[in-house]
């Protein structure tokens, strides 16, 4: 019985070594580095938000984390790449956007399904811009002028907001704003503005105004109510509702980290790490001081909220999938 008692003892200890080294080798992220493939151009919002996220994200996972600008498409070239071409074991994540992974799946590139995803860092309202030196310095000026069939231009860029946003506004008016398309990004957008190419565009609020506020002047907001932090501003709905116009649609940009599937159900243990790591980063409350200097707000959600989200915004963004069809 002591021999068997004993024996027991060693297996029993045996068990719990093997458990404590399969957990400590888990403290520690197995790939040497982590990319994080921003799909989109250097020095935009998504980028931006991204790189800085990407020094916190290293501080989690003890290892270098840096940012892979793989633009073109509207986010699609990038994305595709991950799908096609990335190891699946956590060394490559995704940080995209609504509305442009719906483009996406309206032009069969991919499906909502094919991804898993960590949790989304934050969610700007639309707004209505133009360049401070513009003679539209209000929404009323900009709709009457468009009401009265006056050549109006504006910037859009594929699979974002712009192109829907303008149609429905021109739908509203019965005016015929001409869009010029620009590619690369709210960055090549913005410089437009500022450079007076246009005369006005749809972007994200928040984003806009941390990269161009100095030169740019916000009309309006796509949102249910005025922004607390920026009460002066006007919804785009107060306008309509001011010209007997009927109302828009909350319009919003939000974005989230994500992975191609097969990484979770080949990773369960990298999966935990990886979503624990990256919350942990993105409520981290100097990166949220950090965003709040340059006016973007975080707004963490988690896989699951993050995914239902995701799901519900695609049901009401494939309404609007004519805009986005190439």
């Amino acid at each position: 019985m002591k021999r068997f008692k004993f024996l027991f003892s060693i297996v029993f200890l045996v068990c719990l070594g093997l458990t404590s080294l399969q957990v400590m080798a888990m403290d520690k992220w197995p790939t040497k580095q982590v990319s994080i493939v921003v799909p989109f151009s250097p020095g935009g919002t998504t980028d931006r938000v991204a790189r800085a996220l990407a020094l916190f994200l290293e501080k989690e996972l003890q290892v270098p984390v840096i940012i892979v600008n793989r633009k073109g498409g509207g986010g699609i070239v990038g994305t595709k790449a991950h799908l096609k071409n990335d190891p699946d074991d956590g060394s490559y994540l995704v940080y995209s956007l609504e509305p442009y992974l719906s483009a996406a799946v309206v032009n069969n590139a991919f499906e909502i399904d094919d991804f898993e995803y960590f949790g989304m860092t934050n969610r700007s309202p639309q707004a209505l811009w133009v360049n401070k030196k513009s003679k539209f310095q209000t929404a009323n000026d900009l709709f009457n002028t468009l009401k009265n069939g006056k050549r109006v231009t504006t910037a859009v860029i594929p699979g974002g907001w712009s192109r829907a946003a303008v149609a429905i506004i021109n739908d509203r008016l019965k005016s015929k704003a001409k869009q010029i398309p620009y590619q690369g990004g709210g960055a090549v957008q913005r410089m437009a503005m500022i450079k007076q190419e246009t005369d006005f565009a749809v972007s994200e609020f928040y984003g806009t105004a941390a990269a161009a506020g100095e030169d740019l002047k916000c009309l309006g907001v796509f949102a249910e109510s005025r922004l607390s932090d920026f009460p002066e501003v006007p919804t785009i709905n107060e306008v309509l509702q001011e010209m007997n116009l009927k109302s828009i649609d909350p319009l919003y940009n939000f974005r989230f980290l994500m992975v191609k599937k097969s990484f979770r159900q080949k990773h369960p243990e990298r999966w935990r790490m990886m979503a624990d790591a990256i919350a942990k980063a993105i409520q981290n409350q100097d990166y949220k001081a950090q965003m709040s200097k340059q006016n973007i707000k975080i707004s963490w959600m988690n896989a699951t909220q993050t995914k239902n989200l995701i799901e519900t915004t695609d049901a009401v963004l494939q309404t609007y999938s004519e805009y986005w069809k190439r």
